[in-house]
């Protein structure tokens, strides 16, 4: 498993553009300045629990961090400070909802993805008014990485395991969980494997695949569940709290942002969101190792931190 720190950028819609030899030529000095957001899934920043405060992973429980690849976000906000309530701040990007689902949920399909191959969040600073914020806010609704798990009870469990091999085998699972207040999925793509859906899911929903190949044995293994609590940092509960149930991430700048009435160059932010151990589940025989076929259960998948920061 990788534990090195992923910077993402945002994938608009999954579509890519290119250039052609018709396309004009941009002078670079007359675009207009924009604020540009990168994204960066840290394993090593500080993990941190609902309230913002640091924490360690609960006694009977063990953690793990994800090999992160996409990240899905349904909003991203500036506020001025403590007090600004949750709709109060300056929406930078807002995704759609829908109600094909019964209730009003994310629709999965419009969320703006990260991964490591295409451009950085941009928007031109003139559409972001003017002012001085001190907190950046950020709806989670996606999540995809892989995790090491441990087939301990396949041999009980998996329909024609081979007869004398031993169980006990790390190997990677792709999950892909989904952190909104409510979300409406069509169909998702784990790994290999569809899960088609047509509905609503709560926060908390996920879907693991893994696969692979043990002396000759092929399998391919797809579970469907929920992490009971989803961890949602907001260091200003007290005075700004969030919707119940949303995975609305709040961080504090080191020193306040601060958008110009006149803008003349580029505004470039760094959020650090933590990963560390933010993979946790209940670890019924203590030896630190997932190990889901012995029913041992996912308790938390959500991020373990927010941190902005204005880098030049």
């Amino acid at each position: 498993m990788k534990k090195t720190n992923l910077i993402f950028s945002v994938l608009m819609g999954i579509t890519m553009f290119s250039c052609s030899t018709d396309d004009p030529i941009v002078d670079p000095s007359q675009e207009d300045p924009r604020l540009n957001i990168t994204f960066i899934m840290d394993v090593d920043a500080e993990r941190l629990d609902n309230l913002g405060k640091p924490v360690v992973v609960s006694e009977g429980n063990a953690a793990q961090d994800p090999d992160f690849e996409i990240l899905g976000l349904h909003f991203i906000g500036l506020y001025p400070d403590k007090f600004t309530p949750y709709d109060g701040g300056v929406t930078i990007s807002s995704t759609a909802t829908t109600g094909s689902g019964g209730e009003t949920a994310i629709d999965f399909n419009g969320e703006i993805f990260f991964n490591e191959e295409v451009n950085t969040i941009s928007v031109p600073l003139k559409n972001v008014a003017a002012g001085s914020y001190e907190y950046l806010r950020s709806s989670i609704g996606y999540q995809k990485y892989k995790i090491t798990y441990n087939l301990e009870g396949a041999a009980m469990e998996i329909p024609d395991w081979p007869e004398g091999v031993d169980d006990n085998i790390d190997v990677d699972g792709a999950v892909a969980s989904f952190l909104g207040y409510n979300t409406y999925i069509g169909s998702y793509v784990i790994d290999t494997q569809t899960v088609t859906v047509n509905g609503n899911r709560a926060q908390g929903y996920f879907g693991m695949e893994t696969s692979g190949d043990i002396q000759g044995f092929q399998f391919i293994e797809l579970t469907e569940g929920e992490a009971p609590q989803t961890t949602v940092p907001n260091p200003i509960n007290d005075t700004s709290p969030v919707p119940e149930g949303s995975c609305v991430v709040t961080g504090q700048f080191p020193t306040a942002l601060v958008i110009p009435e006149n803008p003349s160059e580029d505004i470039n932010i760094e959020v650090v969101i933590s990963i560390n151990n933010s993979f946790e589940w209940e670890d019924g025989n203590g030896n630190g190792k997932y190990e889901p076929l012995l029913g041992e259960t996912v308790v938390d998948m959500g991020t373990r931190g927010v941190f902005p920061s204005v880098v030049n």
